[in-house]
């Protein structure tokens, strides 16, 4: 028996394949970018939340920042209150009501802490009118100091040690 010879090689795919798994790849890959973005959204919201609290553990840091696993289990339960549905501030208020202002890196621009955020620039504005006024106090009055004479004995002194300097 004698094999049949065709003109078309085995491994070549008809174009109605190569377009059926194009559209597949396509597909795929359309449905896949509104995750990413769903994505990058609540990886942005988790990193600023995790930012405005401080770890009850670490001196100075933020939750974000923070390795120790009371900042791990912080984290985990700000991800589970996202998934929940909950808002920045709900989330906000859940961990003040837990563990009291504290918790927030930047104190609330109300009550006693008001003074928190206006006292340093209040501070400076204080500052930079002192010496304002203390310069231009000594513009208007200036305090020379004379200088005192030098004693015919000291002046004697002055010239014999600028001679010895001068010849060496």
């Amino acid at each position: 028996m004698q094999k049949l010879i065709t003109d078309k090689p085995p491994f070549l795919f008809s174009f109605r394949y190569v377009t059926v798994l194009l559209t597949l790849i396509i597909l795929i890959g359309a449905n896949s970018v509104p995750f990413a973005i769903e994505d990058t959204e609540f990886s942005a919201r988790f990193r600023k939340l995790a930012d405005e609290l401080r770890c009850p553990t670490c001196q100075g840091l933020s939750v974000k920042d923070s390795e120790a696993g009371f900042s791990n289990s912080i984290k985990d339960k700000i991800r589970e209150l996202m998934k929940s549905g909950k808002s920045n501030q709900e989330i906000i208020d859940y961990f003040v009501k837990r563990y009291g202002e504290w918790i927030l890196r930047t104190p609330t621009k109300k009550g006693f802490n008001l003074v928190l955020w206006i006292l340093p620039g209040a501070g400076i504005f204080i500052g930079l009118l002192m010496v304002l006024l203390r310069t231009k106090r000594l513009a208007v009055n200036p305090q020379h100091e004379e200088l005192a004479r030098l004693t015919p004995e000291e002046e004697r002194r002055v010239k014999e040690d600028l001679g010895r300097f001068e010849e060496a």
